[in-house]
């Protein structure tokens, strides 16, 4: 499990620190945490790094008493089925994440004693394990894996994959989300063999089949639901097409 935490404080950091080995030895389970108090820091992370599953955040950081809400947006912009929960002493915050659509878990206040922070720490950590690692039941995802960093998603939510410009790094452009992460466009085709999600209008873009709307001829552009686009070769037209017709026969 990857588990990211902003807290800009030394004794809070020690203590989650502290916590969540404990707990990893109790379950037995992997936790890979990184703790930092630096915001620039925390979104290099979630920009940069590995899928975290879980995120515990701090709202009050250096002062700016909101600044964990606006941080937390921009988590669920870049993971929008990561797990949120907020470690902190403004709960009086609460009501606030419905106005910034954020979607916390829970919320741990800081002054509870250790006993009560661990079985709250354990109860959002037993969740995240249930509900987004082992359930692969509820929903089809697209989990991938390139040189240890792991990408994992429903493949219902995502319209195309395209290059990123950097070498080794893709982008994926979903329902309200963009999200990059590393692997290229041959190394995913070659493992989509079997399964045949995804289909290739351009060498530089993957388009998942199960969200294609329709074709815009004059524009030569595959349309996706809310109208997101992408181009399509002439010479890949046809099988679009055949595509398109296979999918009005099922409707």
């Amino acid at each position: 499990m990857r588990i990211l935490v902003l807290e800009d404080t030394i004794a809070h950091q020690v203590r989650i620190e502290t916590t969540l080995a404990e707990i990893a030895q109790e379950l037995g389970i992997d936790i890979q945490a990184k703790i930092t108090g630096k915001i620039k820091e925390f979104k290099e992370y979630i920009e940069q790094d590995d899928i975290n599953q879980l995120y515990f955040l701090d709202i009050d950081i250096k002062g700016e008493e909101t600044k964990g809400l606006e941080v937390a947006q921009f988590i669920r912009h870049h993971n929008p089925y990561a797990i949120i929960v907020f470690v902190t002493s403004k709960s009086e915050f609460a009501t606030m994440t419905f106005k910034y659509k954020v979607s916390a878990l829970d919320f741990i206040d800081k002054d509870i004693n250790d006993e009560a922070f661990k079985t709250r720490i354990k109860e959002t950590i037993l969740y995240t394990k249930s509900t987004l690692i082992e359930n692969t039941n509820m929903v089809d995802y697209f989990d991938y894996s390139y040189r240890g960093n792991d990408v994992r998603m429903p493949y219902n939510d995502i319209f195309y994959i395209e290059t990123s410009g950097s070498s080794h790094k893709l982008r994926i452009v979903g329902k309200n989300f963009i999200k990059e992460f590393y692997g290229t466009i041959t190394d995913i085709q070659e493992k989509d063999r079997e399964s045949q999600r995804f289909f290739s209008p351009h060498k530089s873009y993957l388009v998942n089949i199960g969200n294609i709307v329709d074709y815009d001829k004059k524009n030569r552009e595959i349309i996706f639901y809310e109208n997101h686009r992408c181009p399509i070769t002439r010479m890949k037209v046809k099988y679009l097409k055949e595509i398109l017709k296979k999918k009005d026969k099922k409707s």
